[in-house]
C-alpha cells in the first residue's frame, strides 16, 4: 500500500511539473535580474608568470637543488558561458601551464576554473588542478582559488591574476599576466 501511494504521489508531482510553463517561470523573474544569452565568447590567451611553493615542497625542492620558485608559461582558454544586463560574466576558463624549464625542469598544469567577472573587471574563480613533472610519479592534485582583473589597454585586455593551488605539501602561490585574444 506504501509503495502504490509513493507512485501516486511521484506520479501526481511529476505531472504537475510537466503542466507549470516554463513562460511563467522566466516572467516572475524580474527582468533586470534575468540572464540575457550572448553568442558564447571564446576568449583566449598566453599566460606567463611564476609559482612560488611553500611548505615541505619548498624545503624538498631546496633539499635536491631546486629553487621554490619557478617560471610558468601557458594558455588559457576562456568561454563567456552567461552575461547579465548589468555586465556580470559567468566564465568557464581551463589554464595550461609548462613549469621550471629555467630549473631544467618541465612540470605540467592543467586547471579548470568556473569563475565570475564584475563590469569593472575584477576576477575570481575555482577548481581543480592536476599536475605532472617529467620525472614521473603521481600526479599532484589540487583545488586552485584565483583572483584578479582583466584590465584595458587601448584595445587590448591584460588579465591579471593571483592563484592558491591547496595541496598536500603546502600551498603553491601562482601570479599569472598575459593578454586576451577573442
Amino acid at each position: 500500500m506504501c509503495r502504490s501511494m509513493t507512485l501516486l504521489a511521484l506520479s501526481a508531482i511529476f505531472a504537475s511539473a510537466q503542466a507549470t510553463p516554463v513562460v511563467a517561470q522566466a516572467d516572475s523573474i524580474p527582468s533586470a535580474m534575468r540572464a540575457r544569452q550572448l553568442p558564447r565568447q571564446h576568449l583566449s590567451g598566453p599566460r606567463f608568470g611564476f609559482t612560488t611553493f611553500t611548505g615541505d615542497v619548498a624545503r624538498l625542492r631546496n633539499a635536491i637543488g631546486k629553487e621554490s620558485i619557478m617560471s610558468q608559461f601557458g594558455w588559457q582558454f576562456e568561454t563567456q558561458v552567461v552575461s547579465t544586463r548589468s555586465g556580470n560574466q559567468a566564465l568557464m576558463e581551463w589554464v595550461v601551464l609548462v613549469g621550471g624549464v629555467e630549473q631544467d625542469e618541465l612540470n605540467l598544469s592543467l586547471s579548470w576554473l568556473a569563475g565570475y567577472r564584475l563590469p569593472n573587471g575584477l576576477e575570481f574563480g575555482v577548481g581543480p588542478n592536476v599536475s605532472v613533472r617529467k620525472e614521473g610519479g603521481d600526479p599532484t592534485t589540487s583545488m586552485v582559488i584565483a583572483g584578479g582583473a582583466t584590465l584595458p589597454f587601448g584595445e587590448l585586455y591584460v588579465p591579471l591574476n593571483l592563484a592558491v593551488a591547496f595541496a598536500e605539501g603546502g600551498p603553491r602561490i601562482t601570479t599569472l599576466i598575459g593578454w586576451i585574444i577573442g
